[in-house]
């Protein structure tokens, strides 16, 4: 069963880009939605990453990637959603605008290509 974990806001503040010649690196704004599934197999994996990748959920993100994988330490799969959205963008929502939109969409989403 899907489960929702946590929703985290990446930064690079630790990480100087050097511009190239004159102009400015814009640096990518990340928000990472993380699930767990206790039902999903190791082997169902690629083709639930296959459909989650061909989604693009309506986003306002500049780019939306997952990452799906079995954890053996929690004997479950993780299901991960990144969010990134460029510095410049103004419109960038507040971290819990973030899951009250995407979660629900995604979990919708999910329910009907679950392999099980």
């Amino acid at each position: 069963m899907l489960q929702f974990e946590q929703i985290k806001e990446e930064t690079m503040d630790d990480i100087k880009i050097e511009p190239i010649g004159d102009k400015e690196v814009a640096l990518p704004k990340s928000f990472i939605l993380i699930y767990t599934d206790d039902e999903l197999i190791e082997e169902a994996i690629p083709e639930v990453w296959d459909k989650l990748s061909e989604h693009d959920f309506d986003a306002d993100a500049e780019n939306i990637d997952f990452i799906v994988y079995f954890d053996d330490l929690i004997n479950k799969s993780k299901i991960i959603m990144a969010l990134y959205y460029s510095e410049n963008d103004s419109n960038i929502p507040e971290i819990n605008k973030i899951a009250d939109y995407y979660c629900p969409l995604f979990e919708d989403f999910y329910s009907k290509i679950k392999p099980y």
